[in-house]
């Protein structure tokens, strides 16, 4: 039994087609199918229930979660204020992100001491990769130069 809601808007004056029931289980939304959904939504005043059914096999909620997670990010305009003011964010979030991480490290570290250790096990650590990726493509040689001298030590790897 349908639960009691908003009126289908699928076939009322105004209104778009709806888009094609996807042929096979979890396919991915189309260019056209992402337009649809940014129209219903941005220039019609419905419920996510009601664009759900310009979309047939597709749940209210996975609508949602794709507008809001991919589409609303790709639309959104900045300008030189929303730009300031994400730096200004990232800012302090940086600044907030080293004193939360000196708290669970314990008293006598400071948000600043944290944050040059980090540094300095993270650059470290690369070095260590590095040093990793060249030691493994030594070894690599290593095993192909030893395959040849077993051969030549049995005669076969000789012509």
């Amino acid at each position: 039994m349908d639960e009691p809601g908003p009126p289908s808007m699928v076939g009322k004056e105004g209104m778009p087609e709806p888009a094609p029931r996807p042929k096979g289980p979890k396919l991915k939304f189309t260019r056209e199918d992402d337009a649809l959904l940014v129209r219903l939504k941005e220039t019609k005043n419905i419920t996510w229930k009601q664009i759900s059914e310009f979309f047939p096999g597709r749940s209210a909620g996975t609508l949602q979660v794709r507008y809001c997670t991919k589409l609303k990010a790709k639309t959104t305009l900045w300008n030189d204020d929303m730009i300031q003011r994400l730096r200004t964010a990232i800012h302090d979030y940086d600044n907030d992100r080293w004193r939360f991480i000196s708290s669970k490290v314990g008293s006598g570290f400071s948000a600043t001491a944290c944050k040059a250790k980090a540094e300095e096990i993270e650059a470290e650590d690369m070095r260590e990769e590095e040093g990793a990726a060249s030691d493994s493509d030594d070894d690599q040689q290593n095993t192909v130069d030893g395959d040849v001298e077993e051969q030549d030590a049995d005669g076969e790897g000789e012509t």
